[in-house]
């Protein structure tokens, strides 16, 4: 059962970051104008902004999540099927956005700002997950 519900709480992690990015990119966008149509998805304050929900609360609050992951399950040999297992959701993630790309294209609407943020945070998920996936493995072995 707790195989099951990990990767739901590992998902579930992503929601207050998603409502702390999306509240500042809508903050940023009808306060400073700074997307005014959301046409230059890769402006340098869209950047910066991303880079430092990342680093300020994106970072703590997967390896959070990895962490009480990690003590629900107490892995005593985790494989690499347990880290897909775990980021399923976040792999989910990143194929429908690149599905969603390839078909429609991007063109820098709303939609793909939300698909990049969602693919960008993702990303990060995994990445942790893996890192600390790996001491765990090498704390077994």
């Amino acid at each position: 059962m707790k195989k099951i519900i990990t990767p739901i709480i590992h998902a579930a992690f992503l929601i207050p970051l998603l409502i702390i990015a999306m509240g500042s990119i809508e903050l940023m966008a009808r306060s400073f104008g700074l997307l005014p149509d959301y046409i230059h998805v890769f402006e340098v304050p869209y950047v910066f902004l991303t880079i430092g929900i990342i680093v300020i609360s994106g970072i703590p609050l997967f390896w959070l999540a990895n962490r009480i992951m990690q003590g629900l399950e107490k892995l005593h040999s985790p494989t690499t099927y347990d880290h897909f297992r775990q980021s399923f959701f976040f792999y989910f993630i990143i194929v429908f956005s690149l599905s969603h790309w390839i078909f429609s294209g991007f063109n820098g609407s709303v939609d793909d700002l939300y698909f990049l943020t969602l693919s960008t945070f993702s990303l990060v998920s995994i990445m942790i997950n893996y890192i600390l996936f790996q001491r765990r493995k090498a704390k077994v072995t």
